[in-house]
């Protein structure tokens, strides 16, 4: 067979939720709007055969079927050709860790047991030869008829393989999640990898498929193997993994994928528009209307603790017999684990950072968890698989399906992989994060698992800028309905940020959450009388004047969802557009986000407007940008500047043939995979420099001495560094500034700000590192790079580092310095110079033409405005300004045009963000 061609990797995608009201057909429909729309490519929930009546598709029945109900194989080509003409390409969600049990092969193993020729599908644990089935629910005995036993609405072959128990029971085989009707699979087997994959494989070859979304790959053995034995066969295919990260964590480095699917992109977009000043109030708020602890992390255990009890005991008994440890130390540990997957391999030394992540929940556990420990990551090759696929389930089902509903001070941070105690994700550490975000991950901002959408997420963010008038508000409603303390406060929450909304969808919201949250009903014990109360409130609290409070967080909620769309569209990664939110979506958890969509999509209200067209302009300038720009942070100036994000995007000339970079060093900065366009120069030290032209061209070089250098100048072709010029031009008028000592005029060079000297990243806060790593990076936008290498770090513009560091950085803002740095930076603007200091003078002629003949240039500028509450009780922006890169820049939204230094009350007049591209290149 030949190998699958070389598709394009997406610039964006969109995400389709096809049903059997919406298949191929449908979706070729709407290919001239998602044309316009700018996206490169179009992101379909499963397509395989599943079950008939199947909203989802992750219950596949038949993987050597593309799903009839969609339109089978003939109308998914036919929709790909449709999609082709309109030069869309195609992604395809995957499902490789579990099937519906409703199968012929599991059918054929139910029939024959071990000696099916299916039995290496499943991962099951067979007791006398037979598995569990867990379906029985009441006294009605199986009938007999024919061939076949059934039982209710089940069927299984008669005699077979297999005993019949109580469904409250866990099954005899590997699940997904608690749920007992999809069964795990074996595709750590290379067999069972290629039946399951052969319709994915034939599209990968034949070109009608570019890109791979895998889900939940943290339910495999081994989930490393599989994804290296899936780009073997699928060749350069974009691939991005459902991985949910927690905290600090990273994916791993020996993944063949281009990344997650963006959840953890999500919780820190989010982050930086909630403001940290509003966590005591609100959170004592919640204490007082619900009676829950002050802190989350008591709750989360504890949630943990219970779906042990409550729903793996099957996992948690087979645990225990690979391990020959007690399952009451296997329950604790699982308990403790604060991530979902600890990522060791049999046969393997185990990361340290896998042995340092079990040891810390160890810690907190008693003394009867050690003999465990040791098996985990030492022990045989079932006890590390085992409790390492037994650590997502917990973690889903205790945090994201249970805490997340009993914790909620705010609940726009109660999403997947999201943190509910942390408010706020400061700008310095959201540009961290981006300098080390793989260049084709995903992110996203609404996905058919958000617990809440983007827009209904944003107005929740404004409640943490007004705690006061909104627990002022929620005493009124409370006095006039009441319910469940449990309950109301997150009722409250919700009613304002997703209305209007009906009584019935509110409803059911209600029930959900409720379920979830397992204080007072949950799907295994219902309370009919609870539940009747529960759809009593909703239907007389829709009808309270909800909207008058929603009417009034609205105009900053708009400024928050702008904001977010536009970052998240234009950071790093590939960015998804979900279905329908290119304009509002106030949607709650699923099965309210998966409602079907109008298309095309037309603006009723100036925020739908607003989006639509943010969306619409950032989408079609990514595609113009290309995928792997590099990432330079901007920062304004002035008493308002943290209530500013900005960052520019740098495009690059890939036929730009430059010399390979010493191997002393390793860069990523946003150049293309397939060529290197950064111009790179050798020195007698043993780090890296950068040089990077704010206007023209960005070069890495070395400096002279061995501490690397960077120069981040906003500079003409062929000028030197060290000269400052500023053009103020807003709506076209220039004037002149004298700065840093040269006398400015239109076409002098731009400002320039050079930084020396080599960063040691403080402890990073994003991927921890090994102890002997000395790392100093230079980045924009890549991937993490090997430990053990020397890394120069240049950020355009982050805080200080630490103390003693013998550092020089150029940013494109300003950041205090610690004595003892030898630091220096010539800035656009008054130059200081802390003592001990060495100030570099500028950079030599050759290295400003070499920034022009690099090839990377500055193309886009993306502003967005943080906390917008606070900003108007401030009194606006004041004089606040931020520094463009050189050239001159129009604005896409309004068609302004900008140069040099602009007031942020100027350049964020007519929207609370800002896209702006270059315009005289």
């Amino acid at each position: 067979m030949s190998s699958p061609p070389n598709p394009p990797r997406p610039a964006s995608t969109y995400r389709v939720q096809l049903t059997p009201d919406f298949g191929f057909a449908q979706v070729a429909e709407i290919a001239g709007y998602l044309r316009d729309l700018g996206v490169s490519h179009v992101y379909l929930s499963p397509i395989l055969q599943a079950t008939p009546e199947s909203r989802h598709g992750y219950d596949v029945t038949d993987h050597s079927r593309i799903r009839e109900e969609f339109g089978g194989a003939t109308g998914f080509r036919e929709m790909a050709q449709q999609l082709a003409a309109q030069d869309l390409g195609i992604v395809v969600d995957i499902v490789p860790n579990h099937m519906n049990t409703v199968n012929a092969q599991f059918w054929s193993v139910l029939k024959e047991g071990p000696a099916s020729p299916y039995a290496s599908w499943f991962d099951i644990d067979w007791v006398d030869g037979k598995v569990a089935l867990p379906v029985l629910g009441d006294d009605t005995p199986p009938v007999v008829d024919g061939d076949v036993l059934r039982y209710h609405e089940h069927a299984f072959p008669h005699p077979g393989h297999y005993r019949l128990v109580d469904w409250r029971e866990g099954p005899g085989y590997r699940r997904f999640f608690d749920v007992s009707s999809l069964i795990g699979l074996r595709v750590e087997d290379p067999s069972v990898l290629f039946a399951t994959h052969e319709v994915i494989f034939w599209l990968l070859d034949e070109g009608l498929v570019d890109g791979l979304r895998v889900d939940h790959p943290d339910g495999l053995a081994d989930p490393r193997g599989y994804l290296e034995r899936l780009r073997a066969r699928a060749g350069s295919a974009w691939t991005v993994v459902e991985k949910i990260l927690i905290g600090p964590e990273r994916l791993p480095d020996d993944w063949a994928c281009d990344g997650t699917t963006g959840y953890e992109v999500l919780n820190r977009v989010n982050g930086l528009f909630v403001d940290p000043a509003g966590k005591q109030p609100l959170i004592r708020l919640f204490t007082e209307l619900t009676g829950q602890p002050a802190e989350y992390r008591p709750v989360m255990a504890q949630a943990k603790q219970e779906v042990l009890d409550l729903f793996f005991g099957a996992e948690v008994d087979r645990l225990a017999k690979a391990t020959s440890c007690d399952p009451a130390a296997v329950r604790e540990l699982l308990a403790a684990m604060p991530v979902y997957r600890a990522y060791v391999v049999p046969g393997e030394p185990p990361p340290p950072l896998a042995v340092e992540t079990v040891e810390l929940a160890a810690a907190s556990c008693s003394p009867a968890v050690r003999p465990l420990v040791q098996e985990v990551l030492y022990g045989s090759a079932e006890a590390i698989v085992r409790f390492q696929q037994a650590c997502g389930p917990v973690m889903a089902k205790g945090v994201e399906d249970t805490a997340l509903y009993r914790w909620f001070p705010l609940a726009c941070l109660n999403e997947v992989g999201g943190e509910p105690d942390v408010f706020g994700v400061p700008v310095e550490e959201f540009h961290e994060f981006c300098a080390g975000l793989p260049p084709y991950t995903m992110t996203t901002l609404s996905t058919h698992d958000t617990k809440r959408s983007e827009d209904v997420r944003a107005r929740l963010s404004v409640l943490s800028e007004m705690p006061g008038e909104w627990a002022a508000a929620v005493a009124e409603w409370s006095a006039q309905v009441s319910f469940d303390p449990h309950l109301d406060y997150l009722a409250w929450q919700n009613l304002m940020a997703a209305w209007p909304i009906s009584a019935e969808r509110f409803t059911d919201f209600l029930l959900k959450a409720a379920r979830e949250a397992k204080t007072a009903i949950s799907w295994v014990n219902p309370d009919p009388g609870y539940e009747r109360r529960l759809r009593a409130f909703a239907e007389a609290a829709v009808r309270l004047p909800i909207g008058g409070f929603t009417e009034r967080v609205d105009p900053y909620a708009m400024s928050n969802s702008l904001g977010a769309k536009l970052v998240q569209l234009m950071m790093p990664g590939v960015p998804d557009v979900y279905q329908g939110n290119e304009t509002t979506d106030f949607s709650l958890v699923d099965p309210d986000n998966r409602r079907p969509v109008t298309f095309p999509r037309k603006p009723e209200t100036s925020w739908d407007s607003a989006k639509l067209l943010v969306t619409t302009q950032a989408l079609r300038l990514r595609r113009r940008l290309g995928g792997a720009a590099a990432y330079l942070p901007l920062h304004a100036e002035g008493a308002r500047a943290d209530h500013v994000i900005a960052f520019a995007r740098a495009a690059t000339d890939t036929a730009t043939n430059l010399t390979p970079w010493p191997e002393t060093t390793d860069v990523w900065a946003g150049a293309a995979p397939e060529s290197d366009a950064w111009g790179r120069d050798t020195t007698d030290g043993d780090f890296g420099a950068r040089a990077a032209a704010g206007g023209d061209g960005q070069v890495r070089g070395e400096a002279d001495g061995g501490p690397g250098v960077r120069a981040t100048a906003a500079l003409g072709a062929d000028s030197g560094a060290g000269a400052a010029a500023d053009a103020d031009r807003g709506a076209g008028a220039a004037d002149a500034d004298p700065r840093a000592g040269a006398a400015v005029r239109d076409d002098a060079p731009q400002p320039a700000r050079v930084d020396a000297g080599h960063r040691a990243q403080p402890a990073d806060g994003y991927r921890p590192r090994r102890a002997d790593e000395d790392e100093v990076r230079i980045d924009a936008g890549h991937g993490p790079p090997p430990a053990g290498k020397h890394h120069v770090r240049a950020d355009a513009g982050d805080g200080a580092p630490p103390a003693g560091e013998h550092g020089a950085r150029a940013g494109a803002g300003q950041s205090a310095r610690a004595s003892g740095e030898h630091d220096v930076r010539a800035g656009a603007g008054q130059l200081d110079q802390a003592a001990g200091e060495h100030q570099l003078q500028g950079v030599a002629e050759g290295r400003a033409r070499a920034v022009a003949e690099a090839g990377v240039r500055p193309r886009a500028v993306v502003v967005a405005t943080r906390l917008p509450v606070r900003l108007a009780a401030e009194g606006g922006w004041g004089a606040t300004t931020l520094t463009l890169p050189a050239g001159t820049w129009r604005d896409l939204l309004t068609g302004a045009l900008f140069t040099g230094r602009i007031p942020l009350a100027h350049l964020l007049g007519q929207y609370p963000v800002s896209l702006l591209e270059r315009h005289d290149l």
